[in-house]
């Protein structure tokens, strides 16, 4: 099955970089209403740098993301 490629920007805060990944705030939050970083694979997605992260649409639905 082959996946939509269509781009979505995605509003979301950088809090952590690593070299393949960036880890995001995008107000989710735990049971205990603490933020959940989302990471999201730097070989997929791109930052904006406006405070938007550019990803394909099935990865924003499968992180939960829309």
């Amino acid at each position: 099955m082959e996946r939509d490629i269509k781009l979505i920007d995605i509003a979301a805060k950088l809090e952590r970089e690593t070299e393949k990944a960036f880890g995001v705030d995008a107000g989710m939050c735990n049971l205990r209403g603490e933020p959940v970083l989302t990471w999201l694979p730097k070989s997929q997605v791109e930052d904006n740098k406006d405070g938007t992260f550019a990803m394909p649409e099935w990865m924003a639905k499968e992180k939960g993301l829309i």
